[in-house]
């Protein structure tokens, strides 16, 4: 019987919980992106842009940590990492600003 590293399968949930939230910031910025005038100019378009940019970011980010868990799990170690938190954190604020500015503009 294979040994089960993970029994409450937390990595593969989490690893979902990015890509839910990444596909939902590409629909953000697709919607960003679709609903107006053809005739928009770049600076209209940024905001819808980066949206996306980040839905790509999210969506790669979630599949690189899902391979950290389960190597590090695999081989006994640890998988935390306080910075990449801190870090990440700050990031998260990143999609609010751009839907503020987005109004705003």
């Amino acid at each position: 019987m294979p040994k089960i590293h993970d029994s409450g399968m937390q990595a593969e949930r989490t690893r979902l919980s990015w890509a839910r939230t990444s596909l939902a910031l590409a629909v953000i910025g697709a919607l960003e992106l679709h609903i107006g005038r053809s005739d928009l100019a770049m600076v209209d378009r940024l905001p819808g842009l980066l949206m996306l940019l980040i839905a790509v970011g999210c969506w790669v980010y979630g599949g690189r940590r899902y391979l950290v868990v389960t190597r590090s799990l695999a081989a006994g170690r640890t998988v935390l990492n306080h910075r990449q938190g801190l870090v990440l954190a700050g990031l998260s604020l990143l999609p609010a600003a751009i839907a503020v500015w987005s109004i705003l503009v």
